[in-house]
């Protein structure tokens, strides 16, 4: 089956609109040419229905809504009108009570039910036939796309085809097509306040601050220029959601997604449990906002899955072929997961991997026991069970590359310090030991006299989460394998980290851990050592160190998806050493803030 006819939104979006566009003088192929047809009959579609006692009921609704106009216009237009053999006087009349009220409430007509769900589920723009092989989808006047054959059309029979008129074809059915909501049509009709309604996903989707019309320069008629302001003959207005496009775009008819819904009994329980994770303080941006936002915004992220990312879904309806992993919007391309996630290994918002596969229906599976109610764009999986850890999406280890230069505050003591970033050499032992094979050396100006420091920007900490800290070192003979034995010194360092209150001030410094008197007393993790065995020393220098600096180190406020106010402080603080026994050197692979909830740092992470 093919698509054909696919048009820029803005268009579309006028289609539905508006009524009075221009004429057309498209050039359409020849199965779809007027010479597909016997003939062209006299008289508009309009007369030719109003002709036809079998579509008066039809016939009454057009002309009660106003479509008798167009229909009788120069536009182009073909109508599947269905007979009043199931399409009654009451049926009729119950579409005009509606479109009637709510003209009175003040619905848009293009959001007007009666328009939108009826009488343009039957109207499509443009000229189409049919013949013995077609099988093909068409788009509607209100954005759906309903298959046309020979014989039928939205699944309905086709009682008479391929009438063409001035302005259009006339086909008639035996009954009404059925018109299917898409996802986000589909969330506002379940804002019924009942417990397993979608209220809290409605006001979501539907908050004004993201979801409203604006007006369409373009496609609009420009006036006069009023106190400097370009004023309008003809004000053409389109909805926009930044949510569609920061989210995923769930009114898109052109789409296909999966999206998993919670009611609104377990949508509380969510947004409660979620929400202590992302206290902003008050001195960010829209704070009040963003403590709003972000609980939602994780719920619908996690649960929405586009058919063109997740083959294994597709196969799995076309084939029934065993689903390992799925991947939602919030999943990032593996080629992107280092950059951003710190390792290509993580797979945040994926739900099974090769290794560990997880078939999304059986038991325990994210899908598991959910609701299935087809739209017109996919599938709607309502449930009452969350079978998504928050461990899965945003409650995650933060990975910060020495390296990156954006990572890395200017600070006050920058000249006291300089910056390079090294790469390792494949012939190294140590290649392969540190992320990225690269780490970035920090020296100190004057290396007799000064001690270099440098701090560290911290992305996406979370509020309330007891964090383990690590530190990465790597030694100097890394890059340099002429370094002999007695240069490869161990090293002090003192960490600090500063943050904000939920009031928007805080410490400009906050010891977590003085390791100038503590230094071998602590025991530590070591990078390819994780046999559950501790070992001792900070920072040796004899070889690539994962450094425990801190554990359980909790953040009030959360810098999620702004700039980062959580910044790590690192001092290589010799102090006074005449046997210079220490390296005054630091050489840092990366930064780890991982949940204490996560367990001891693992190999490949």
């Amino acid at each position: 089956m093919k698509r054909f006819l696919k048009y820029n939104k803005k268009v579309l979006g006028l289609a539905l609109a508006t009524l009075t566009l221009a004429a057309c003088n498209d050039q359409w192929d020849d199965h779809y040419s007027d010479s597909a047809l016997a003939g062209t009959n006299s008289g508009t579609i309009w007369q030719a229905m109003q002709q036809n006692p079998e579509l008066s009921n039809f016939c009454n609704v057009a002309k009660a809504c106003g479509y008798d106009k167009a229909l009788q216009s120069t536009q182009a237009f073909t109508v599947f009108a269905p007979t009043n053999n199931n399409f009654s006087a009451e049926d009729a009349q119950s579409v005009i009570d509606l479109y009637n009220s709510e003209v009175k409430a003040g619905v848009r007509l293009a959001e007007n039910r009666a328009i939108k769900e009826f009488l343009q589920n039957h109207i499509a723009r443009y000229t189409y036939s049919v013949a013995s092989q077609t099988n093909d989808s068409i788009i509607m006047m209100n954005g759906k796309y309903l298959v046309l054959t020979q014989n039928k059309f939205g699944g309905k029979d086709i009682t008479s085809s391929n009438k063409l008129y001035e302005n259009g074809v006339l086909f008639t059915l035996d009954k009404p097509t059925e018109f299917y909501n898409n996802l986000f049509e589909y969330i506002e009709k379940q804002n019924n306040g009942q417990p397993d309604g979608l209220d809290s996903m409605y006001n979501f989707w539907y908050d004004k601050r993201y979801y409203r019309y604006e007006l369409d320069e373009e496609s609009s008629v420009p006036g006069d220029i009023v106190n400097g302001k370009t004023t309008y003959l003809d004000s053409v207005m389109i909805k926009y959601n930044e949510l569609f496009y920061s989210v995923g775009q769930i009114n898109d008819e052109d789409s296909t997604f999966w999206m998993l819904v919670p009611d609104n009994t377990l949508a509380k329980q969510l947004i409660d449990d979620y929400s202590p994770y992302f206290m902003y303080h008050e001195q960010v941006d829209k704070y009040d906002s963003l403590r709003w936002y972000m609980p939602r915004v994780q719920i619908a992220m996690g649960g929405l899955f586009s058919m063109s990312k997740n083959l294994p879904l597709k196969n799995y309806l076309s084939s029934g072929t065993q689903i390992d992993s799925l991947m939602s919007e919030g999943a990032l391309e593996y080629k992107y997961r280092k950059s951003g996630w710190g390792s290509d290994s993580l797979h945040y918002y994926q739900y099974g991997t090769l290794k560990e596969p997880r078939d999304p229906f059986a038991a325990g599976g994210i899908f598991y026991g959910a609701e299935r109610i087809q739209c017109s764009n996919g599938v709607m999986l309502k449930t009452n069970q969350w079978n998504i850890s928050k461990r899965e999406t945003f409650l995650r280890s933060i990975v910060v590359d020495a390296e990156r230069a954006s990572r890395i505050i200017v600070d006050d003591k920058q000249t006291l310090r300089r910056t390079v970033a090294r790469s390792i050499p494949t012939y190294s032992k140590y290649y392969n030991k540190v992320s990225n094979n690269s780490y970035l050396e920090i020296y100190p100006y004057d290396r007799s006299i000064s001690d270099p420091e440098i701090t560290f920007l911290i992305p996406n900490v979370l509020s309330g989460v007891k964090y383990d800290i690590y530190m990465v070192t790597v030694p100097a003979d890394a890059v340099d394998t002429l370094v002999t034995e007695a240069e490869k010194k161990p090293s002090y360092f003192y960490i600090s980290r500063l943050y904000k209150e939920l009031d928007g001030y805080g410490p400009e410094r906050d010891s977590i851990s003085d390791n100038r008197s503590s230094i071998f007393d602590q025991p530590q993790y070591f990078l390819g050592d994780f046999d559950g065995t501790l070992g001792k020393g900070y920072g040796s220098g004899q070889d690539v160190d994962t450094i425990c600096v801190a554990q359980g180190v909790e953040f009030p406020t959360c810098s999620w998806g702004t700039r980062s106010q959580v910044q790590l402080r690192v001092l290589n603080w010799v102090d006074y050493d005449p046997t210079e026994t220490y390296d005054r050197t630091m050489r840092i692979d990366c930064i780890i803030f991982r949940p204490q909830e996560f367990g001891p740092l693992k190999n490949d992470e």
